[in-house]
């Protein structure tokens, strides 16, 4: 008979077998104010290095086939069914940053030259994929179910800055987006899943969205 020690005997080696944390050493996380809302469904690898302050919800795998081949900062919110996985190249993740919950996340570095860098207060939201050499900046958003293939968008301002000028770029809509550099104040609308090969991207300035509040003379507006 299956007692309750053995259950977790059993999981624990299986992890172990595979470069994830045990469950013990999961939970372990949360002295440094981590929060593991369901371990038995959270995987992460023993080479993660991993913040402070951060939430991860059930069913998530963090994989890394190397020490620090992917890096978490602090005050992070990752929802389920969102996989990391560097498994030739890296991954870097700063802090405030939220993947999903809008469908889960998928960053995969796993190729040797791929390297992923996200900064902070990004959201990432509605199944997006991010692959190969891609840099996203403070601030930056993919907002759909969009892949991101070794491309970048320029540091700015987060979603809650006032001036849409000032703001990070930002992927919406659905389909690919490669080899791509989007700047500061910029928004790539996406509407295909397979867009004909070096079909342009529809790129807009932010205030086509969001327009830049107006005020009158003499108005008070502090």
């Amino acid at each position: 008979m299956l007692t309750s020690d053995n259950l977790i005997a059993n999981i624990d080696a299986q992890r172990r077998e595979n470069g994830f944390r045990t469950l013990a050493e999961t939970m372990e996380l949360t002295g440094n104010g981590n929060t593991i809302l369901d371990p038995f469904s959270t995987l992460i690898s023993v080479h993660a290095k991993i913040g402070r302050g951060n939430t991860f919800y059930p069913n998530i795998v963090i994989r890394a086939n190397s020490p620090e081949a992917v890096v978490i900062g602090n005050e992070n919110t990752v929802y389920a069914q969102s996989y990391i996985e560097a498994s030739g190249g890296t991954i870097t993740i700063g802090s405030n940053n939220q993947f999903g919950p809008e469908g889960g996340v998928t960053v995969k570095a796993n190729t040797p030259d791929s390297a992923i860098r996200i900064g902070d207060h990004g959201r990432y939201l509605g199944g997006v994929t991010i692959l190969g050499k891609s840099s996203l900046g403070n601030g930056a958003q993919i907002l759909g179910s969009i892949t991101f293939e070794s491309s970048s968008l320029e540091a700015g301002g987060s979603f809650t800055e006032q001036n849409p000028d000032l703001r990070a770029a930002v992927v919406k809509g659905r389909g690919l987006i490669r080899n791509q550099d989007i700047q500061q104040g910029h928004v790539a609308v996406l509407g295909e899943v397979s867009p004909p090969v070096n079909t342009p991207v529809n790129i807009l300035p932010q205030s086509h969205f969001h327009p830049k509040k107006t005020y009158n003379a003499g108005e008070n507006h502090a």
